[in-house]
């Protein structure tokens, strides 16, 4: 089929949308992702307007089926939201995230701020900077900062250009300035210490 007659073909007619429709949806989903109870309705209401004619919004019933699944879903233990917020968060971590940036995601993701509160808790144990020192860890090494460097052999100009390269990044990830000054100028040995 050439352009110009995809271009005449009649628009196809819309899906119709059904609870059934949006349950097979969210398992789908579900089998695929992990996800909270607010991100899986966000996915539903996309998946629904999708189907509805001229992207229109879900209807009060569509709306109802929608709530209707995410309940099912929670019932059946799919879909729970601080074993959902502790995973995301360990993840996050392991990138590299300060906690900052983790709440911001776990709150986009619908994470409410008591249970991203109660998972930053226990990743913090007994040191509130312990989670940003541990993602700073992780993000200067897998950015190779730091004594990570690959390139060792810096006269004065060059290292303190990279070292301000460097901070600029970090500051860019949402790190404070004098952690990261600090990490920075760490050895490797206790880089890896702060990671295990």
């Amino acid at each position: 089929m050439t352009d110009s007659q995809n271009r005449n073909k009649a628009p196809s007619k819309p899906k119709k949308v059904t609870a059934a429709y949006l349950e097979r949806a969210a398992l789908h989903y579900l089998g695929r992702f992990s996800s909270s109870e607010k991100n899986l309705a966000d996915v539903l209401e996309r998946k629904v307007r999708r189907r509805n004619e001229n992207y229109a919004p879900a209807t009060e019933e569509q709306r109802g089926w929608i709530s209707d699944v995410v309940v099912k879903c929670v019932g059946y233990d799919y879909v729970d939201d601080l074993r959902y917020a502790t995973q995301r968060a360990e993840i996050l971590l392991r990138r590299g995230k300060p906690v900052r940036m983790i709440k911001q995601d776990l709150r986009h993701k619908g994470i409410s701020a008591e249970i991203s509160a109660e998972v930053l808790g226990l990743l913090e144990g007994e040191e509130p900077d312990a989670v940003d020192r541990k993602a700073a860890a992780a993000y200067i090494k897998r950015r190779r900062f730091g004594s990570f460097r690959r390139v060792t052999a810096l006269n004065g100009d060059q290292l303190a250009a990279k070292l301000k390269k460097e901070l600029a990044s970090m500051a860019r990830a949402g790190f404070a300035y004098n952690l990261s000054s600090d990490m920075l100028e760490r050895s490797m040995d206790e880089i890896i210490d702060l990671l295990d």
